[in-house]
């Protein structure tokens, strides 16, 4: 998983280089009704690593299969109100939290990352698995963040 955390490590410098140049109104204004603004976004990776956090090590802790248990990320950007949160305490906090999870990630086990899990509705898929999509999910909404195109 080397490749994913060089990946996690180069969009943490590109966030923390871009972020900043934002305006307030770029980055609170969503780009249309019901839809997140760029700081939303940013929250919802903050609950992304999270939520990832916790399966990475229930997967790694617990008797396989690990069952992925589903959140509802509309209600967990709202109750945490990221749109009125400084943009500098969610990027500080978003940076931490993926720096933590390349150190866990750099520590797993080779053989680990074969380890079972299941989503609820059967789908089964492996430890290797969830942490590459939990780094392509990231630099997908990285990209949204970054994204200069009329909205």
């Amino acid at each position: 998983m080397h490749h994913v955390c060089h990946r996690l490590q180069e969009l943490l410098s590109l966030l923390n280089e871009e972020l900043p140049t934002l305006t307030p109104e770029e980055l609170t204004i969503p780009p249309a009704p019901g839809r997140w603004s760029r700081q939303e976004i940013l929250g919802h990776l903050i609950d992304s690593a999270a939520n990832n956090h916790r399966r990475f090590v229930l997967a790694l802790t617990q008797p396989a299969p690990l069952l992925i248990v589903a959140y509802n990320q509309d209600d967990w950007v709202r109750c945490a109100d990221y749109q009125h949160t400084p943009a500098t305490d969610l990027l500080a906090l978003w940076t931490t939290y993926n720096r933590q999870l390349i150190r866990l990630i750099s520590r797993i086990p080779a053989e680990a990352y074969q380890l079972p899990c299941e989503f609820e509705n059967g789908y089964s898929v492996t430890l290797g698995w969830l942490i590459d999509d939990y780094a392509v999910h990231l630099e997908h909404h990285v990209q949204q963040i970054l994204d200069r195109t009329p909205r």
